[in-house]
């Protein structure tokens, strides 16, 4: 990344564009005109033409350049391919994804499937997993990931030991009541739990939750007031009315108490499986693992905290604050 020599002055926008330049920098990530406006950390513009203007004036001063249409810091013009090549690998993921979500159709009790992390932020590598995000009806989270889990084993799609390369981790569920994520942040100011909810992708969502969940975490908008909320998402995987047959079935017999029996059930049992560390992890206070009634989150390698303090240390040492 470029050191900037301290003479150079800059505008309140060019200093907000170079902090988003930062966050993205560090993934390897060049921005197109677009994205930086979208992505633009705690500054409204209304204009979009004058953020057009403020990244010429960048690229003026010799502190970005520009190529293809993406934009990075001076010297960092190699990581335009890193990128170009990261969204082939991310979208051939995306195709092994939607193939994983069809065999999900037929789970009583699901809502949605997004995919989330490196493969729908375009990031990807060659060896990377694929991580689902799941909506699941009010308290039937556990029994959603029991059959998730079931299904994908079967199929061989799921991780499973030194298996990841293009398999599924079912790391974070969430029930239709509990979408907004606001408390699961990892520290004050998490911007990588900001932008990893705004890269969010829905693959499956029958019932259009993907609107409620922004909704719900409407409260991104502090950092990321420029942020299109009612972005529209093509090739989801369509309902199948047969599988949908199947599943409404099992939710009437699942209904009342004797359903939450069985996804309490469903639960005691999952929690037995799961590794004693991973289960150590849930006590901390850090967001890192959540298991309760109505969220699982199982990021034992949660990165959030570390990216964030390597955000903030780069932003400092480049005199954006």
């Amino acid at each position: 990344m470029a050191v900037f020599n301290l003479v150079i002055m800059f505008s309140q926008l060019e200093k907000s564009i170079l902090r988003t330049l930062v966050y993205f920098d560090l993934a390897n990530f060049p921005l197109t005109a677009n994205e930086a406006w979208q992505f633009l950390y705690l500054q409204t513009i209304s204009d979009f033409r004058i953020i057009l203007l403020a990244l010429q004036d960048l690229k003026n001063k010799n502190i970005i350049g520009e190529k293809y249409g993406y934009y990075f810091f001076s010297g960092r013009e190699d990581i335009v391919e890193t990128r170009r090549t990261q969204l082939v690998i991310s979208e051939l993921k995306l195709n092994k994804a939607r193939l994983a979500a069809k065999f999900l159709r037929g789970i009583p009790f699901l809502k949605a499937v997004f995919v989330c992390n490196t493969v729908s932020a375009g990031t990807a590598k060659a060896e990377s997993d694929i991580d689902f995000f799941i909506i699941s009806s009010y308290n039937r989270v556990w029994l959603v990931r029991f059959f998730a889990n079931l299904i994908l084993r079967l199929f061989g799609l799921r991780t499973y030991g030194d298996k990841l390369k293009d398999r599924i981790c079912l790391s974070f569920f969430v029930d239709e009541h509990n979408m907004n994520l606001e408390n699961l942040k990892a520290l004050k100011d998490d911007i990588h739990f900001i932008y990893w909810i705004a890269q969010m992708m829905p693959i499956y969502d029958p019932q259009n939750f993907f609107k409620k969940f922004l909704s719900a975490n409407y409260w991104i908008r502090k950092s990321l007031p420029n942020f299109n909320f009612s972005a529209q998402y093509l090739n989801l995987v369509p309902p199948n009315k047969l599988l949908s047959l199947w599943a409404k079935s099992w939710q009437i017999m699942w209904q009342g108490r004797y359903g939450d029996l069985i996804n309490r059930q469903a639960k005691e049992w999952q929690i037995l499986k799961m590794k004693l560390a991973v289960k150590e992890k849930a006590q901390l206070a850090d967001n890192s693992v959540v298991i309760n009634q109505s969220v699982i989150k199982l990021h034992e390698s949660d990165s959030r905290a570390k990216v964030s303090d390597i955000w903030q240390k780069k932003v400092s040492s480049l005199n954006l604050i």
